[in-house]
């Protein structure tokens, strides 16, 4: 049996502190989900920020 590909939503954010626009990747599922914090670092300035996602995020950050 193939294995499926991973089924994902890229998902835009913004550095709060450079405001460099860029993305990350959370789980594609139906139904409801509770929005939880989720920190990440910025791809230029490297700062530290939290983002709120409708799921865990799976990769990323990436460029915008």
């Amino acid at each position: 049996m193939e294995a499926q590909p991973a089924r994902y939503v890229a998902i835009p954010v913004s550095c709060p502190t450079c405001h460099e626009d860029q993305f990350v990747h959370i789980h594609a599922r139906a139904g409801i989900v509770q929005m939880n914090p989720q920190a990440i670092e910025c791809l230029k300035c490297h700062a530290i920020f939290d983002v709120m996602v409708p799921d865990e995020i799976i990769a990323g950050p990436f460029p915008a």
